[in-house]
């Protein structure tokens, strides 16, 4: 009883899914036919509203099939999302696809039937990249003969990473960065980025990406040849124009780079993602010294507020002592009034003693005391000074308190010594250089940044003698002048602290600090130009 409901059960879903399908056929929404003789669009067929995966039927015999997947290779539909079905009886593979056909790459999913002497064939065609002039891989899927399906190899292994993953080879166009002057072979390249050292103009996280794609190249059996940019990024004048590696990739000159990239918003219509680990982490790294105590937690009992709460402090006892002036005068006043109503000659005669009972400089030195806590003397009489006395006690305690405890808390606290921002950087006496990165020189040239302008005004602009390190410089070449103090090296971190290790004892590591801010901390992007053939299959490894 249980097996019949099941299988009535069955029948009923196949029943309802063939209406659903029939309907869902006369209203174009499951089935779209398309005459390849008539206008069409072929990516308002294939849209962004095809869910899941689309199946492209093509009657290869037809006249504008070549112009269809010509088109389809040229906008990247041959990919995982579309499995294409191409009859193709009486007609060469070869013919089908040419080499002008540049989009033909592993993640292609691709089933081409031709007729034998005794039924069909099903092919599955891929390539490791036709616009490398890889020749097509053609393998049988299965054959039908007298109605009668043989399997000989599953599609899905067929089509897998697996399957596809030998390149037997094939020579791909790489791009990477080296901020050097005459590097343009790919031997150089390849020499520079595989020493165990790492060069000057070549950052730390072109080595890990170079060496990422050596496990792509080992994983694929693949060879790369190089090309060299001396920037990431940048543009043509005021021309949409990209250059650097990012133009490189943009453009499709190169199927993978030795390179990340920053996460930008603009680039994700651009660029595929094929890997995010490299933290991009750059600080300035100085030595700390007596005289860089910006801070001034040590000694310097004006440092708890700023310059202007203390201009903003002083206006406000000298509104306090100038309010409480004028309330004297005018309780003087009224009480001058009242005696001449009542014509008292002689109370008259002795008001203005009663009236300007202190100066003006007694009343300045009261505020003063109630500012430092030390109360008042003899109490106001008047309810409106009264008021005001209380205001100026209220305040004061808020100040008191907040600067007792940051005077407190930095005499306990050393951690804090020295400049922590890039603005208390450029304000101290330290020397600065950078290690010589191409993306330092765009970030100064580019940078509209107000931290970033004024440290170039003050600190990058003067001329520096021979016994200086420049501006731009190596970090082996800055550790002497680190150990001296007085001076900051801005690089990767990761970089630093190795050499730095080497020369440096425990006490001046102790010393060290390290400002962050000029550049953000984030997770660099490993990037393909967007719908790459090799796209998934890279990612996936």
């Amino acid at each position: 009883m249980c097996k019949f409901t099941i299988k009535a059960f069955i029948i009923y879903l196949l029943i309802d899914f063939k209406e659903i399908s029939f309907a869902l056929m006369r209203i174009n929404q499951f089935v779209s036919v398309v005459n390849l003789n008539q206008s069409y669009s072929l990516t308002s067929i294939l849209t962004r509203e095809n869910y899941a995966r689309t199946s492209v039927l093509v009657n290869a015999r037809c006249s504008g099939s070549s112009e269809l997947l010509f088109e389809a290779s040229e906008k990247r539909y041959f990919n995982k999302t579309y499995q294409w079905f191409l009859w193709g009886v009486d007609l060469e593979v070869q013919s089908l696809f040419p080499l002008n056909l540049n989009y033909v790459g592993p993640n292609a999913q691709i089933t081409y039937v031709n007729e034998t002497t005794d039924g069909y064939a099903y092919w599955d065609i891929h390539s490791k990249g036709r616009h490398l002039k890889s020749h097509l891989e053609i393998n049988l899927i299965a054959t039908l003969i007298n109605d009668t399906l043989n399997i000989a190899c599953d599609i899905f292994h067929l089509q897998s990473i697996d399957f596809r993953g030998q390149f037997n080879g094939l020579t791909l166009r790489g791009a990477s960065v080296i901020d050097k002057e005459d590097i343009i072979s790919n031997e150089q390249i390849e020499s520079i980025l595989s020493r165990p050292t790492k060069d000057a103009g070549v950052a730390a996280f072109i080595k890990y990406h170079y060496e990422l794609l050596g496990l792509l190249r080992e994983r694929f059996n693949f060879t790369v040849n190089f090309r060299n940019s001396r920037g990431w990024a940048g543009r043509l004048g005021n021309t949409t124009f990209r250059l650097g590696l990012l133009g490189i990739v943009m453009r499709n000159e190169a199927d993978i780079a030795a390179s990340g990239a920053f996460n930008r918003i603009n680039r994700f219509a651009e660029f595929d993602t094929i890997h995010q680990s490299w933290k991009f982490e750059t600080a300035f790294l100085y030595r700390y010294t007596s005289d860089l105590d910006t801070h001034g937690k040590s000694g310097n009992f004006l440092s708890p507020f700023s310059d202007r709460v203390w201009l903003f402090c002083l206006l406000t006892l000298g509104a306090f002592s100038i309010i409480w002036v004028l309330f004297e005068i005018i309780d003087c006043k009224i009480l001058r009034r009242r005696v001449n109503s009542q014509k008292l000659e002689h109370l008259n005669q002795k008001s203005p003693v009663i009236c300007i009972k202190t100066t003006c400089i007694e009343r300045i030195l009261q505020t003063f005391g109630a500012c430092c806590q030390q109360g008042l003397d003899p109490n106001p009489v008047d309810r409106s000074v009264r008021f005001l006395v209380m205001t100026l006690f209220l305040f004061s305690l808020v100040m008191y308190n907040y600067y007792t405890s940051s005077v407190v808390g930095g005499l306990l606290s050393s951690s804090d010594q020295g400049p922590s921002t890039v603005d208390e950087i450029t304000a101290s006496p330290l020397k600065i250089s950078f290690e010589d990165i191409g993306y330092y020189k765009v970030l100064f040239r580019e940078s509209q940044n107000r931290s970033i302008t004024r440290l170039i005004e003050k600190k990058l602009s003067s001329s520096r003698s021979l016994n200086e390190l420049p501006i731009f410089s190596h970090i082996e070449d800055a550790v002497p002048y680190l150990k001296a103090g007085g001076f900051a090296f801005h690089c990767e971190v990761v970089d630093a602290y190795p050499v730095i290790s080497e020369y440096f004892d425990a006490n001046e590591i102790c010393d060290l600090r390290e400002v962050s801010g000029l550049m953000e901390v984030e997770i660099l992007n490993w990037i393909l130009h967007k719908n790459s053939q090799y796209t998934e299959i890279f990612k996936t490894a």
